[in-house]
């Protein structure tokens, strides 16, 4: 498993898709700047503002990216047609989906690295007050257990969709809207067992605010979704369409 794992690793830097991540991260803190430029009289420190990273990453951008992503590599093997030679070595499609999804979590790690960077780097082009290296670690850890925990949430849709040949796209619609209608759950009392927004609790997300979260129950839910996910690899086949439903009705003769 952890061979399959580091060779699909290795493969990354073959697509392209990859860079789409890079600049949904740079895009999200750019948006986070721009809100943070259009709210008069606020200060901004290190830790508000990254805060604010976090929420709109997880809001509006991640859910469906790394869904994107994810699917795209399962997907490939497909498009390439090479999925019937890897499955003919032998290994069987559920030891490779879970080896490319445990590759994907890597760069859900590498992503929000990547948007670490972004922010600080805007932070202090803003010349925000607030800077301080326990703040900046904290900020590190935040994004990366985030992005992790979003991960989890979004994996059943994307074990779901990669089964299915073609339909990824359809995961990544629901997924942007999952992490959407996670705003609205935060702000109603359902952020420690709305899956997207668990993370929020279990990272001890504030934003300036002091909200009631159960990290025990948000604990609970991500174990739930991660369990929900491991018995869907488990019992995952490589369903495509039949050769029949894909068989062209033959066309009548003409009779002389």
């Amino acid at each position: 498993m952890l061979k399959i794992a580091k060779t699909e690793i290795s493969k990354l830097k073959r697509y392209s898709v990859i860079w789409i991540g890079v600049a949904t991260m740079l895009t999200v803190v750019l948006l986070t700047r721009f809100m943070a430029t259009a709210s008069d009289g606020a200060v901004h420190t290190l830790e508000n503002f990254s805060d604010s990273v976090i929420w709109n990453n997880f809001s509006l951008i991640f859910p469906a990216t790394i869904t994107m992503i994810a699917g795209y590599i399962i997907e490939r093997e497909r498009v390439d047609d090479t999925l019937k030679n890897i499955l003919a070595i032998p290994i069987t499609f559920r030891k490779l989906l879970a080896g490319k999804l445990i590759a994907v979590g890597g760069l859900a790690v590498l992503l929000a690295v990547i948007e670490f960077v972004f922010t600080m780097s805007v932070f202090f082009i803003s010349r925000f007050p607030g800077f301080s290296f326990t703040g900046m670690m904290t900020a590190l850890f935040k994004m990366i257990g985030m992005n992790l925990f979003v991960y989890v949430a979004v994996l059943p849709i994307i074990i779901f969709t990669g089964q299915r040949a073609g339909s990824f796209m359809a995961g990544v619609g629901f997924s942007f809207f999952y992490g959407f209608i996670g705003t609205f759950a935060s702000g109603h009392g359902l952020g420690s067992i709305y899956p997207i927004t668990v993370g929020l609790s279990l990272i001890n997300y504030q934003n300036g605010e002091t909200t009631a979260c159960n990290k025990v129950l948000s604990t609970g839910i991500l174990f739930l979704m991660f369990a929900i996910s491991n018995a869907m690899v488990l019992f995952s086949k490589n369903k495509v369409p039949s050769a029949k439903a894909n068989k062209k009705p033959a066309k009548n003769k003409r009779k002389n």
